[in-house]
């Protein structure tokens, strides 16, 4: 397969207030790449948008997922889909515009400059966020936290504003991620630590969003209390599983091929989220 280069991937759900701004603002950027929106069956118009300008631009790519099956799940699905697609990097972010368009070349400047994980981060000299009260407290709170247990090179843990050279990261490492909520983040940047690569902090200016209502879900905070926990345990690299090659990788229930290992010879369909032999994955975790 030719090699492609950078796919910048956004999961998607009732983001009918930003969702043309965003797109118009990735297809200006002055680096050429595909983008891919994994839409959870959005009830505002999201889902009929994406299908109407993906149906007239080629760079545009849209997976419709049943339901809300996890902004973590819909994240490992955007990893899979850019190594069975043969791109080199991808880049993630919001869709509600709290990451700025306009980070995206920064963050790919540092791959360039021979990082091979780009973090756009709050907390590094020179970020900052909006976020004010209470939740700028919990923010703040929780990735100190964070950086005092896990101990890795980063003041930034959760965010999904990230880029990264997928042939620097083993395939299934993050594919293989135990967690479909808002804990994915912080797992998937331990993850990534542990195995060494070089990781550079991008100082991003994080925006409050501005339409539109947060969609984490409360039992986020304790969910991440206790991956927390884990990985303070389990202080070794985790093993990557691979992925399903061929037929191995195509779901008998949905028929996508997005099947992933979440053990060993143990699959997961990320599309419908479908195991195909015990039933559905947790979705929130």
């Amino acid at each position: 397969m030719a090699q492609k280069n950078t796919l910048i991937f956004a999961p998607t759900y009732n983001e009918q207030g930003t969702i043309r701004t965003l797109i118009d603002a990735l297809l200006a950027l002055p680096v050429r790449s595909d983008l891919l929106f994994v839409d959870d069956s959005s009830t505002d118009g999201t889902t009929e948008y994406l299908r109407s300008v993906a149906a007239v631009e080629p760079r545009i790519n849209v997976i419709v997922r049943p339901g809300k099956l996890g902004i973590g799940s819909a994240h490992r699905l955007g990893w899979l889909y850019a190594r069975v697609h043969g791109h080199s990097r991808i880049v993630t972010l919001d869709a509600d515009l709290s990451h700025d368009p306009q980070d995206v070349p920064r963050l790919l400047a540092a791959l360039d400059a021979g990082a091979d994980v780009a973090v756009g981060s709050r907390f590094c000299p020179g970020g900052r966020t909006d976020y004010r009260g209470w939740r700028r407290f919990l923010s703040h709170t929780a990735n100190l936290i964070a950086r005092l247990v896990l101990r890795l090179p980063v003041a930034e843990h959760t965010t999904s504003l990230r880029a990264v050279r997928l042939d620097r990261v083993p395939p299934g490492l993050v594919e293989s991620v135990n967690a479909n909520g808002y804990s994915f983040f912080m797992i998937c940047i331990t993850r990534l630590a542990r195995e060494g690569p070089i990781i550079k902090e991008v100082p991003i200016h994080f925006h409050d969003r501005q339409r539109g209502s947060s969609k984490m879900p409360k039992t986020a905070v304790a969910q991440a209390i206790l991956s927390l926990a884990r990985l303070a345990l389990e202080r070794r690299p985790a093993e990557p599983l691979g992925i399903p090659q061929g037929s191995e990788r195509q779901c008998p229930a949905c028929g996508g091929p997005y099947r992933t290992f979440v053990a060993p010879a143990q699959l997961l369909c990320l599309q419908c989220m479908g195991t195909g032999n015990s039933g559905f994955g947790d979705q929130n975790e």
